[in-house]
C-alpha cells in the first residue's frame, strides 16, 4: 500500500466547494491524498478510471482528502475526479 502522488490536470473552487480532474498511476492498496480538500470533511464524490480503456477503476473515497483503491492492475495509468469541500 502506498500513498501515490497525483498530478492535477484542473481544479476549480466554489465558495464552499471544489472539483479536481488528475492523473495517477495506482495499484491495488494504494490511497491518493488530495491536498486541496478540505482536511477536517470527506469528499462528496470520487471516480477513477483507465486512462487506455476508460473503465472504472474500484475505488473508496470514506477517509478525509484520500481516495483508496481497492481493484486494479498493478500500476494502471489513471485519471481521477472529484468533489467536495475545498480548503480553508
Amino acid at each position: 500500500m502506498v500513498d501515490r502522488n497525483e498530478t492535477v490536470l484542473k481544479g476549480k473552487n466554489g465558495l464552499w466547494d471544489r472539483i479536481e480532474l488528475g492523473e495517477v498511476v495506482v495499484s491495488v492498496g494504494d490511497t491518493i491524498t488530495l491536498d486541496g480538500f478540505d482536511s477536517a470533511r470527506n469528499l462528496l464524490e470520487a471516480r477513477v478510471f483507465q486512462k487506455v480503456t476508460g473503465a472504472d477503476v474500484d475505488c473508496t473515497h470514506a477517509s478525509v482528502q484520500k481516495i483508496t483503491i481497492t481493484g486494479a492492475g498493478t500500476d494502471l495509468a489513471c485519471y481521477y475526479v472529484a468533489y467536495g469541500y475545498k480548503a480553508t
